[in-house]
């Protein structure tokens, strides 16, 4: 199994869209996952349940449960209506614990999602985790329990400035909590070709960044929003369409760089 984050300082760059469509792409494929609503905001699991009844969630079935270390598997996680997905749903009950300085907090509050999730490994090929617009401790726990970071980003200036302080948080998990966390690499979203600005600064980043940034790039499209605005994730909206093509070949991707991470760490202990 393998535990992925979705993470940038910045918002409006893709995270919660990224992590809805794509674990429907993952499950059209056969895979199991299990989507974290670590976001108080709980936008993903409106995707699923609307705005009333994401609101109406008993918080101590929601990841609120978890931060109090309270959670049982079958009190919070819970089916959707696309089979292969489950949703540990999001609270504003868990804005509370969101707290700055999140490498200062007791550590048993650091590592209550790792814990968690621990328990449910068997259960998923994958478990996708969206996280709020900052590094306070949502995204740092989602950090320490993690394999991997996937960052989002929107191919112009103001949805890039998160990339130095979102490093920063890796550095520090990594020399912590979790030394084995992968940056996966930054996925450029809601990319408009026809536009001249986002060519000349996906480009940039290429230059930059190289091969940490992914080849699959996702275009603005509307099935996206049609398919949430129907309570479904793009691929079981429009399966033949070209917005789910895309996020089937972000999936292949994003295994392929697992596959390829693991391989040298496999050679490591084997020596």
């Amino acid at each position: 199994m393998a535990i992925i984050t979705a993470l940038n300082q910045k918002g409006g760059v893709g995270k919660t869209s990224t992590c809805y469509h794509l674990a429907g792409a993952l499950a059209l494929g056969g895979r199991r996952v299990l989507l974290v609503d670590n976001d108080p905001q709980a936008s993903l699991t409106q995707g699923f349940l609307g705005p009333q009844a994401t609101r109406a969630l008993d918080p101590g079935e929601t990841i609120a449960a978890v931060y109090q270390q309270e959670a049982m598997a079958d009190q919070v996680v819970r089916a959707t209506n696309v089979p292969g997905i489950d949703l540990l749903a999001g609270s504003r009950a868990a804005g509370s614990f969101n707290v700055p300085d999140p490498h200062l907090v007791d550590w048993p509050l650091q590592t209550a999602l790792r814990d968690f999730l621990a328990d449910v490994a068997d259960r998923y090929d994958v478990v996708m985790i969206d996280c709020p617009p900052n590094l306070h401790l949502a995204s740092w726990t989602s950090l320490v329990a993690s394999d991997a970071l996937l960052v989002p980003l929107q191919p112009e200036d103001f949805g890039a400035q998160g990339i130095a302080d979102v490093q920063e948080s890796i550095d520090r998990v990594v020399a912590g909590p979790n030394p084995d966390l992968l940056l996966l690499g930054f996925l450029v979203t809601m990319s408009n070709p026809r536009l001249s600005v986002h060519k000349g600064f996906e480009q940039l980043l290429r230059t930059h960044y190289g091969d940490a940034v992914f080849t699959t790039t996702v275009p603005i499209s509307t099935d996206y929003k049609e398919a949430i605005v129907q309570r479904q994730p793009v691929a079981q909206y429009k399966p033949k369409g070209a917005a789910t093509k895309v996020m089937k070949a972000l999936g292949e991707e994003i295994f392929a760089r697992l596959a390829a991470a693991q391989t040298p760490r496999a050679a490591g202990e084997a020596a």
